[in-house]
């Protein structure tokens, strides 16, 4: 049977110094009194926990990417017999909403509540999370009232007080981390991003270092922290491990978390609200602005204007910006100079894409997490062939791991091989050091693991010099990565080789044949 469609009443809009609770106290006054066919909310806990059950049926019906883009940082903020008030950031959330997900919204209230109800909006620019149940069930003491609770600067309210301003996106996850990130924050942090799970290798170490240096000393001596990097590197991993740390060391930290893009919408916003001025208190008064892809900054002059001033504000009050973006700041195509003069500022540092040492590191770090490291020559085939980004070793791990487990067949370089096709004709850009050294070690009769060895017999040594060259010449690989992948050596041994065997082939004739034979057939 169709739902029948309710009324679309909106909460009366309230002025700034008003608090959305009122506003939504106002229209519940107003509303006829109905019997309750089930008991109703009478707290902030029971209100999260309903709030909580509306999220899920909400998921049942949206996809997910709606649903952690509109939904994550709404809150319910009243309910009676009659109707539910829903609290949203700004009025183009709530527009939004109303015009695109009010039927999905009014289905799942129907399924939490046991019957159809009218589905009310209240905007409130200044939602902050700092509580949150232990269990998704609501069966759970809720931390703010237990030993230790305290308010904060987006949270006034002492130990044992009650708060309207809670976080139903972290009741979601049983043994979450409490998270104090801003409502207008656009990403949960994910738990699983810290310090301590970040493989370090010569390609991020000292952006790893950065990162821990801000969450020690923030708004002190990296300020603002630029960092920049292709995709897939790690960088949302150190922002959310810097982020954590902060919280960590002080939970009441108040961090504005979010895109650029965000940011851009929030003032296209506050312009056509003409509430620039509420705009302007939400990510002026924050302890620590987090920025993801700044360079979307591109081509919007007025947003550069405005953030600019933003900047100067946070800055010169000593709070923490942090920045993030796919190139450095004097890439950022038309990017006022002040701006860029500003972001060069603090510390400006580039993640690099990982060498091969850590991507071995992340493959064995990565496989072991999820249960069954990966043999040695299965991690140095991926290794080989998948270097452009982290992301892409990650989901290697879990595809391979997944097709054998439910296959039941031992993890094989042949069967990676098989499943991985697409993935290693994708990144054929290049031959891979192990398909170099099969033709190497089928000429000489010898081993790859002994050319990876530490023998230094005759042997040994020129086909590991042989393969060395034919690698250096063939591939893209620097010298650090070769000499990783012949046993740990340095690369000043892999200069040396490629040295003696360039004097072999202007010495001997027949050296320089063999070296020409071997290119021509790794051409083919």
């Amino acid at each position: 049977m169709e739902a029948p469609q309710p009324v679309d009443t909106r909460c009366d809009a309230a002025p700034p110094e008003a608090t959305a609770p009122e506003t939504c106290a106002q229209a519940d006054a107003a509303a006829p009194e109905a019997p309750a066919a089930t008991p109703q909310p009478t707290s902030a806990a029971d209100l999260l926990a309903r709030w909580v059950d509306v999220q899920t049926a909400l998921q049942a019906l949206i996809q997910r990417e709606q649903f952690e883009t509109w939904f994550r940082r709404a809150e319910l903020r009243s309910a009676d017999a009659s109707r539910v008030c829903l609290a949203v950031q700004n009025a183009f959330t709530r527009d939004w909403l109303e015009r695109h997900y009010l039927t999905a919204i009014q289905r799942a209230v129907a399924k939490a509540f046991g019957r159809n109800l009218t589905v009310e909006f209240v905007v409130d620019a200044e939602l902050v999370g700092e509580r949150r149940p232990r269990s998704a069930t609501g069966n759970g003491t809720d931390p703010a009232s237990g030993p230790g609770a305290s308010g904060s600067p987006g949270n006034p309210s002492g130990p044992g007080e009650s708060t309207p301003s809670l976080q139903p996106s972290m009741a979601l996850t049983v043994g979450a981390p409490v998270s104090r990130l801003m409502w207008a924050s656009d990403v949960p942090l994910n738990p699983h991003y810290r310090f301590d799970n970040f493989v370090v290798g010569p390609c991020n170490r000292f952006a790893h270092a950065a990162s821990v240096g801000v969450s020690e000393s923030p708004g002190k001596n990296y300020n603002p922290f630029f960092l920049h990097g292709s995709n897939g590197l790690g960088k949302t991993h150190l922002l959310q491990s810097l982020c954590y740390a902060l919280l960590e060391r002080t939970p009441q930290t108040r961090i504005l978390y979010l895109s650029c893009e965000t940011f851009v919408n929030h003032f296209i916003s506050a312009l056509t609200d003409g509430d620039l001025t509420t705009f302007r208190s939400k990510y002026r008064n924050v302890d620590v602005l987090v920025v993801d892809d700044i360079h979307l900054l591109a081509n919007k002059e007025r947003t550069q204007e405005e953030f600019f001033h933003t900047f100067n504000t946070l800055y010169n009050a000593g709070k923490q910006i942090v920045l993030s973006s796919d190139t450095s700041p004097k890439e950022i195509p038309t990017l006022q100079e002040r701006l860029v003069s500003r972001f060069k500022w603090g510390l400006v540092t580039e993640i690099e894409r990982p060498c091969y040492e850590t991507r071995m590191a992340i493959l064995k770090r990565k496989s072991r997490e999820r249960g069954h490291e990966l043999p040695e020559d299965v991690a140095r085939l991926l290794a080989e062939h998948i270097d452009r980004n982290i992301r892409e070793l990650e989901g290697a791990v879990t595809r391979l791991q997944g097709y054998a487990s439910l296959s039941g067949q031992a993890l094989t370089p042949e069967l990676a091989m098989r499943v991985l096709r697409d993935v290693f004709t994708q990144s054929r850009g290049q031959l891979s050091m192990e398909e170099i050294l099969r033709v190497v070690t089928a000429h000489f009769n010898t081993k790859l693991s002994e050319l990876q060895s530490k023998r230094r017999s005759n042997a040994i040594v020129f086909p590991r010099q042989i393969g060395m060259y034919l690698i250096r010449k063939s591939t893209r690989h620097s010298l650090e990565e070769i000499g990783g992948f012949f046993g740990g050596r340095d690369h000043s041994t892999v200069l040396y080789a490629i040295e003696r065997i360039e004097q072999e082939m202007s010495a001997n004739p027949r050296t320089k044949e063999l070296v020409a034979g071997f290119l021509n057939q790794l051409r083919r």
